[in-house]
């Protein structure tokens, strides 16, 4: 790219996805504090802004090759869906911000991967080991003693913090369920999944926040900033490409540490910024939160690899090149999970393959 050594381009992409990302934040949160108080309608803009700008990529400018041509009833029976839980994610995960700190929430994001590994297990996707269940106890006492020493907590807040996570759990176990086999490009499967998203958040804003906006003047809010709300947007899918590019120039793992470090900055930044208030509880229990994510992250990166150690193994038993085909078994394509692409508000969270 550019004729830049691949080192540098990942250097450069995570560098610009962490202050992109923590950038996106302060600004959700700038806007949903002082006026525009309705987090569908934001999020609806920001997610119609993603799926014109990777539709333009993907069918104009040709810059991603879009090989899938989805017929109307698979995208109303599978794309619609996991479009809904994918909405639910990004409302709720920008309401918490009129009830709850930045540095706060922040916090609250280590307690996504216990949520997620339940409801996999529930939908028998996965089967917990001693040591991932220990990781995420962890994780959650982290969490407890953060919530403990916390100066402003909402039970409201809280709560809404928890449907926000809970719904990206269910939307990670849809994506496996409904959409297994398939493989897009990132930003071709946000060109099906943002129009889904944005149908959802349009409907649900229309029905649940017009009269409000209208009452309250928002949409003259939105004509005195429009630099704002067109920023927001566009750094929704900033931190999508992004964050592809640091996939492929380094790893997915990469990118979710990354995303622990930019949470971690995010925490600082509240504080410097907003004058928000840490307890010493607060930073003992997000440290012991961060300190078992990465031992969580280390047994699934070490279960990945003996999937894929296991799965070589099935392929020479059955010859090179088995594919299923002319009685030969080959090996199931899975869809592989969620990785936190525009984890927060406006952007939206993408599967790197679907």
């Amino acid at each position: 790219m550019f004729g830049m050594s691949k080192l540098v381009i990942a250097v450069v992409a995570s560098v610009a996805w962490m202050s992109v990302s923590s950038g996106l934040i302060l600004l959700n949160k700038e806007l949903l504090s002082h006026g525009f108080h309705f987090p569908m309608a934001l999020s609806g803009l920001g997610m119609a802004f993603s799926g014109t700008a990777s539709y333009l990529c993907c069918r104009v400018f040709k810059i991603v090759e879009a090989k899938k041509n989805l017929s109307p009833r698979f995208y109303v029976t599978k794309i619609l869906p996991v479009g809904l839980f994918m909405a639910l994610t990004l409302h709720f995960g920008n309401l918490v911000y009129l009830y709850l700190t930045v540095a706060f929430i922040q916090m609250l994001k280590a307690f996504t991967p216990i949520i997620a590994m339940i409801a996999l297990f529930v939908a028998g996707l996965e089967t917990p080991t001693r040591r991932l269940v220990a990781s995420v106890s962890f994780i959650a006492v982290g969490t407890a003693l953060a919530s403990a020493g916390e100066v402003n907590l909402s039970l409201p807040g809280m709560l809404i913090m928890f449907l926000s996570e809970l719904f990206e759990s269910i939307r990670l176990v849809m994506t496996q369920l409904l959409l297994t086999g398939l493989r897009f490009h990132p930003i071709e499967g946000l060109m099906y999944l943002a129009p889904a998203c944005t149908f959802w958040l349009a409907l649900g804003s229309l029905l649940l926040e017009l009269r409000p906006m209208l009452a309250a003047g928002a949409f003259g809010l939105m004509a005195q900033r429009p630099g704002a709300f067109l920023a927001a947007a566009a750094m929704g899918f900033a931190v999508n490409s992004l964050a592809y590019i640091v996939i492929q120039a380094a790893s997915s793992l990469t990118l979710k540490v990354l995303g622990t470090v930019k949470n971690a900055l995010v925490v600082c930044l509240g504080v410097a910024m907003l004058g928000e208030r840490v307890t010493g509880l607060q930073g003992l229990g997000y440290a012991v939160s961060v300190a078992a994510f990465f031992w969580y992250q280390k047994i699934k990166m070490q279960q990945i690899k003996q999937d894929s150690h296991g799965g070589h193994l099935l392929a020479a038993a059955v010859g090179k090149g088995g594919d299923g085909k002319n009685g030969s078994p080959g090996l199931p394509r899975y869809a592989v999970p969620a990785v936190e692409l525009a984890a927060d508000a406006v952007g939206s969270r993408v599967p790197d393959k679907v």
